[in-house]
């Protein structure tokens, strides 16, 4: 799921520069103390190199901590030369996206809404930048996770616009967050609905229910 078509180890990186309802990761909005260090990583890859494909990093907002993960990849891609690595961004800042152009094999950029206003300081035209640079990437995905409040029906088109010319749009189901956000989630049909509008602007659609 993290990386298609790959067995993954996945990493998490704390703090996030969004404030998403719908959060499955709330407590690495803030930042905090960081449960694994670089040697750790690398003992568990050498001892299971044998068995998985890739490495993924997500967070949180990963791009926050490019003055460390660059390096870090750096170093991991030395080491094991056969591990691909993909980075999970919301696409806040195209600039520093961009510092990973030739470091990692894989991008995600999450595309979240219209209206960026209800939950960050970041605009629209900003995640757009990220989104075009995500294109550029020899692999790439643009994720859209369909929280209604978010993701309007009226809004769909424009969305789809936006991805056109994308490798893949993941087009992931919104899951009620007890305690958070209890909204009800579209139902299936309304995500097919757009994955067949999507899939008139770009080349691959994945729908994950």
């Amino acid at each position: 799921m993290d990386y298609p078509g790959k067995v993954a180890l996945t990493l998490f990186t704390s703090s996030c520069n969004f404030d998403c309802a719908y959060c499955h990761n709330p407590e690495l909005k803030k930042m905090v103390e960081e449960k694994v260090g670089e040697s750790e990583v690398f003992k568990y890859l050498d001892k299971r190199a044998a068995l998985i494909d890739a490495v993924v990093i997500t967070g949180g907002e990963t791009t926050l901590r490019a003055d460390d993960l660059i390096p870090f990849v750096e170093r991991l891609k030395a080491q094991f030369p056969a591990v691909l690595v993909k980075l999970d961004t919301n696409g806040w800042s195209s600039d520093i996206l961009r510092k990973f152009l030739d470091v990692i094999d894989y991008v995600a950029v999450d595309l979240k809404s219209l209206h960026y206003e209800q939950f960050s300081t970041v605009n629209l035209k900003q995640i757009q930048k990220s989104v075009e640079l995500a294109k550029t990437f020899s692999s790439h995905e643009i994720r859209i996770t369909m929280f209604p409040p978010y993701v309007p029906e009226k809004d769909f088109e424009e969305l789809a616009r936006i991805c056109s010319g994308a490798s893949l749009v993941s087009v992931q189901q919104y899951r009620p967050v007890t305690g958070f956000c209890e909204s009800p989630p579209y139902p299936g049909p309304i995500l097919r609905e757009f994955a067949d509008l999507l899939s008139g602007y770009v080349q691959n659609v994945s729908v994950r229910e």
